[in-house]
């Protein structure tokens, strides 16, 4: 072995270095090989042992100090991820069915959201009157033996004890329940701009909650810090994360004026983030989220506090145009996410962001979590990213960053402080400005979208909704007044519950622990949830309604000169260019001279064509072709494929309008063209 290893000798990094500047031929190496993401983190080509020799969190174990490594010490070899997937419906009944859809495809947790029932409303969530409507939602599931998570928006002390009654109808204590109700005052704030009841209110019917929790539910969670708010508003990974220990510093302090210790109430909550396509910053993002989690815990004194960790897979970079690509981007979330060690996890089914999932959609998305768990084997590893080089460095930058955007709200007074000045919002805003910069360049690239798009596919329906929430709802019963005392405490809770128990109504559960009240909370700049593919959606809608009105898409005719060899890349290239925008292009047929494709935009009804061959033929006849297509189609508006350098005035002067090539802003020369076309 030693004689073989001769034969091998270790080499330095200096001597890499050289090899790939060789290699490079001249080309700067920082240009072309280290890159600065979102973040502002360098990113290097390689790394090595050297960069994490003195990182701190590499001398823990799995479930001990840092908890980087995992919060459990076992991983998921004791009980794997839970199958989270979010479920709507407008009736009991109908929740009923998607229940034991789920649980018979491997549903290990209901994730149920709540609303008023109404199909064009915001939520799309099931109605619930009274205990009796969620025991007709759970009817058939074993309540003690499965996780159910509920997504009830801010009237949390109402919704809440109507569940707690319904299990204890159905013979099963608060001590047996697992789960817990979905509970982010200042995220709710942030998404829509305006909190309707006040935020001490808010924090009150929280504590009570939490109270009650720790008293009599252990494994109820009562407090959840959303990070997708932000996310799907375009944040980066160190922003998501910096605001989520910001939120949850303002709650244990909220909770901490209220009565409550911290070491009471860390076990009942649980952090939300969302996992994008950035595969390894995902995973790092997670690993960094415990991380700064066990930090927060220590500053208050919390030795080994229980993390749980839920992850959703990104809506900002799905696509309603191609919309099956939705399962690939999914796919690799979700395998980061798992990696990366979450307690529970939402897939998203591939037509999610229409509003209105199918069951082959739901089923897809369900056997991803099987095929991460039976074929790839994800619940038989402890830390499958331990120990690499490039994600415990990465790992480390994160947690570095968030913690100064988190010490930076701190200065600035805290989240709620930060989110009234609107610097939180201008800095989200800055970065989606930013990326939508890069998406319009196709520097960022989104397959079915601005690269590769599917002219024939058929586009999502999205279900047109609208916020109703305060509103009154047909049918709802009247209110009664119930004997209930507002308070921060357990008390309240336990009042509402046996009201519940008797048949008391939501309405009547809110207005009773002081939910629905004349005053109103604060109001703030909105953080508007998008998606990286909507500008260029909308291009593609507006190319669909011409060709609805006209028979035809917008067209644009390519005049290929010469033969295939010379013009078919640069043809392909343009062709993909101008059908991110739904244009549909005539690029078939070669040209063998002038007379010929002039005589093809003559007969053509395109209102735009453009050149394209090497850069051979058109030294020799760009000049000539510009001219005779301007002198029969003089309104015709004519680019050429590729970069004109010195020939530009030339070109220009012969009747070329304008030039495509790898320069150009694909959106802003697509949205100047649909103009032309009389699309926009």
């Amino acid at each position: 072995m030693s004689r073989l290893l001769t034969e091998f000798p270790e080499h330095t990094y200096d001597q890499w270095h050289a090899a790939a500047e060789a290699l490079l031929k001249g080309a700067s190496f920082e240009q072309k090989l280290v890159s600065k993401t979102y973040e502002d983190i360098t990113i290097q080509p390689i790394y090595r042992r050297e960069d994490i020799a003195d990182l701190e969190h590499l001398k823990h174990f799995p479930g001990s100090a840092s908890l980087v490594r995992g919060s459990s010490a076992d991983g998921f070899l004791k009980a794997g991820w839970e199958v989270s997937q979010e479920l709507k419906a407008n009736t009991p009944a109908e929740l009923n069915g998607l229940i034991h859809e789920g649980l018979n495809g491997g549903q290990s947790e209901l994730n149920i959201f709540v609303g008023c029932g109404q199909d064009d409303c915001c939520t799309g969530g099931v109605r619930f009157d009274t205990a009796a409507d969620v025991k007709i939602a759970l009817d058939g599931v074993a309540v003690d033996a499965i996780s159910t998570w509920w997504q009830g928006g801010p009237a949390v002390a109402s919704l809440a004890p109507m569940v707690i009654a319904a299990a204890g109808e159905m013979g099963v204590s608060p001590d047996k329940l697992r789960g817990g109700f979905e509970n982010d005052p200042l995220a709710d704030l942030v998404a829509k701009g305006i909190s309707r009841q006040p935020l001490s209110l808010r924090f009150d019917h929280m504590a009570a909650l939490t109270d009650y929790a720790a008293k009599n539910a252990p494994g109820l969670r009562t407090i959840s810090v959303k990070g997708e708010v932000y996310h799907n508003a375009g944040a980066t990974a160190t922003q998501e994360l910096g605001y989520v220990i910001a939120t949850l510093v303002t709650y244990l302090e909220e909770m901490k004026a209220r009565g409550l210790s911290p070491e009471s109430v860390l076990p009942h909550i649980r952090i939300r983030l969302s996992v994008g396509s950035d595969y390894f910053m995902e995973i790092a993002k997670i690993r960094a989220a415990r991380w700064l989690w066990s930090k927060v815990a220590s500053a208050y004194g919390v030795e080994n506090a229980p993390v749980h960790i839920h992850a959703s897979t990104s809506k900002w970079n799905k696509t309603t145009y191609d919309a099956h690509t939705n399962m690939l981007r999914v796919t690799s979330e979700a395998f980061a996410a798992v990696v990366a060690g979450v307690d529970s996890l939402h897939i998203g089914p591939f037509d999610e962001i229409s509003g209105k999932t199918d069951d082959f959609s739901r089923r897809i998305a369900r056997n991803l979590h099987t095929i991460l768990r039976e074929e790839c084997g994800l619940d038989q590893v402890i830390d499958p990213a331990g120990g690499s080089t490039y994600i415990e460095w990465l790992t480390d930058k994160i947690a570095a960053k968030s913690w100064e955007i988190f010490q930076d709200i701190e200065k600035q007074g805290g989240m709620l402080a930060a989110l009234e000045a609107g610097t939180v919002q201008q800095a989200v805003q800055g970065v989606a400005k930013a990326k939508f910069t890069n998406i319009r360049r196709r520097k960022d690239k989104i397959v079915g979208c601005n690269m590769y798009p599917d002219l024939k596919g058929k586009k999502l329906a999205i279900r047109s909704v609208e916020c109703r929430a305060g509103q009154n709802i047909p049918g709802a019963p009247a209110p009664k007044t119930l004997d209930i005392t507002p308070s921060i405490n357990s008390a309240m809770i336990e009042q509402a519950i046996a009201a519940a128990n008797a048949g008391a109504t939501k309405l009547s559960l809110a207005i009773a622990t002081g939910f629905i009240c004349e005053e109103t909370g604060p109001t703030v700049t909105s953080l508007p949830q998008r998606r990286a593919a909507e500008e260029y959606e909308a291009l593609r809608d507006a190319s669909a309604a011409f060709a609805a009105k006209t028979g035809a898409a917008p067209a644009i005719l390519q005049l290929n000169m010469g033969p295939s060899r010379k013009y078919r890349l640069r043809a392909d290239w343009t062709a993909g260019f101008f059908e991110a925008a739904g244009f549909s292009i005539d690029g078939k047929r070669d040209f063998k001279g002038i007379d010929d494709a002039v005589a093809a935009l003559t007969a053509s009804n395109a209102a735009i064509a453009v050149i394209t061959s090497d850069d051979a033929t058109y030294l020799e006849s760009a000049e000539a072709l510009a001219q005779a297509v301007k002198a029969a189609q003089p309104a015709i508006y004519l680019l050429l494929a590729g970069a004109p350098g010195e020939n530009e005035p030339a070109w220009r002067a012969a009747g070329v309008d304008d030039f495509v090539n790898v320069r150009s802003n694909n959106y802003e020369l697509n949205e100047q063209l649909l103009k032309i076309a009389g699309v926009l």
